[in-house]
């Protein structure tokens, strides 16, 4: 029961740091403009170096949120923790212009432990979405200026997340076959700024717009694995994920201001007329968390090799989400449509009881995903991203406790047509803890 307490401790310490790092900018790309960001990966640091590869990744050594079966695979004495931090740098390109930005911040905490010979949990808390931007239009030369010379100039900025608290679960029914569901409760607020002044005319009121969309509501996702054995240490795990479709509780507030100067913060007009404002409610079917499901396959060596391959399918354009749908009449508007991804990954361990040679020892992992987004351009094709991730697990004794290391390189959207292009580096640090607080001890 100590041991109990223990964990509830840790997890309420790593939660409240988790909320403290929630106003770190996670991203800087113009595409978290439109409704509540660029949607998370799931997993860990094993996960991200294996290109973020999960649904039928199993291991006694890391935990894995992607599919809440895998919990079943920890053993029955033992506790994890695993917290990690990301850095990254972005570059973000136009047809004529580049910029850069960089940042580093906590990226999750999560407990595994078991319950009872037949159960194991684990409860974590990670962002689920991000949004970060900041840019503006200059529309002096386009065709749109005012008869009298005077023309716009408009300001975007954007900034927030939401984050899932999650607790799961994972049992065996029968031999080498293991379920699990998740329960998680999505929260977080995002902000959403677009100011129009007018350069040559000093007289003229600027006018602001401020959207925050707030939510909070909790849902499940589910998960199986299946362990065909071959020969011996030889075995392949299939394995898939399914999440419903769930209407999400929230607010949107909308403001619609015009006055003369800013604040400092360079948002914010001062003397400012409210010109409109609306706050709405978002109850069941306004805005839905779309359905997910999921399948994947992995070839074990055990204490040796791992290859697996993902494939993963969330249907946006059957639910209604804030600002965006599924179709528009605007010829230069975004839409919303089906996210795709698939990945593979790999781990090796050239001699895992080496003794004299550390080398033997690392874990060496690497992987690629390619993710067709859920975002679709003006011209009607999907915001496609592209990584290749690399990583290494370095084990600390003879137990199971690990540092991981994870590096990403990638490439999301193009210069086509005024977009943007971003090309992105990451890098993570993950602890894995173990500690065996559940074993029984006899004495003599």
């Amino acid at each position: 029961m100590h041991n109990i307490y223990k964990a509830v401790v840790v997890f309420a310490l790593t939660t409240v740091l988790s909320f403290s790092a929630t106003s770190q900018n996670k991203t800087y790309s113009p595409y978290t403009r439109y409704g509540i960001g660029q949607i998370q990966e799931g997993g860990f640091g094993r996960n991200d170096a294996m290109g973020h590869t999960g649904i039928a990744l199993s291991s006694s050594y890391n935990l894995n949120n992607i599919n809440p079966a895998s919990y079943f695979s920890m053993d029955s004495i033992s506790f994890f923790f695993e917290g990690g931090i990301t850095g990254f740098d972005q570059r973000i390109k136009t047809a004529d212009q580049e910029a850069r930005f960089s940042d580093m911040n906590f990226s999750y905490f999560a407990i595994g432990f078991p319950v009872s010979k037949w159960g194991f949990m684990s409860i974590g808390v990670k962002p689920e979405s991000v949004v970060g931007y900041s840019f503006f239009d200059d529309n002096s030369s386009d065709a749109i200026s005012i008869n009298d010379g005077t023309y716009s100039k408009s300001n975007y900025q954007g900034s927030g997340n939401t984050t899932k608290a999650y607790a799961g679960i994972a049992i065996s029914p029968i031999e080498n076959l293991s379920l699990g569901a998740h329960l998680s409760y999505v929260f977080g607020k995002v902000d959403h700024y677009s100011i129009a002044q007018f350069p040559n005319d000093p007289n003229a009121f600027k006018l602001a717009s401020a959207e925050r969309i707030s939510i909070n509501n909790y849902y499940m996702d589910f998960g199986v694995q299946y362990r065909l054995m071959l020969k011996e240490r030889h075995n392949i795990v299939f394995g898939a994920i399914f999440t419903p479709k769930t209407g999400v509780n929230g607010k949107l507030k909308k403001l619609v201001a015009a006055g003369t100067t800013f604040q400092n913060d360079g948002v914010t007009l001062i003397n400012a007329d409210t010109l409109q404002y609306n706050e709405t409610k978002f109850t069941g079917s306004d805005f839905e968390l779309p359905q997910k499901i999921g399948v994947g396959v992995a070839y074990n060596i055990e204490e040796f090799m791992t290859v697996t391959a993902d494939y993963a399918l969330t249907q946006w354009s059957e639910s209604n989400f804030p600002g965006l749908s599924a179709s528009s009449d605007d010829p230069n508007a975004f839409t919303i449509g089906d996210e795709q991804k698939v990945a593979v990954g790999m781990e090796i361990i050239p001699n895992y009881r080496s003794a004299n040679f550390y080398p033997s020892r690392i874990k060496y992992r690497l992987g690629a995903s390619y993710k067709q987004e859920y975002l679709i351009t003006p011209s009607g094709d999907h915001l496609n991203d592209f990584g290749i991730t690399f990583g290494m697990g370095l084990p600390l004794k003879r137990s199971k406790t690990s540092f991981n290391l994870a590096f990403e390189w990638g490439q999301r959207g193009s210069t086509d047509n005024n977009l943007v292009k971003e090309n992105y580096m990451r890098f993570s640090m993950n602890l894995t803890l173990h500690e065996l607080w559940f074993r029984k001890r006899k004495f003599e």
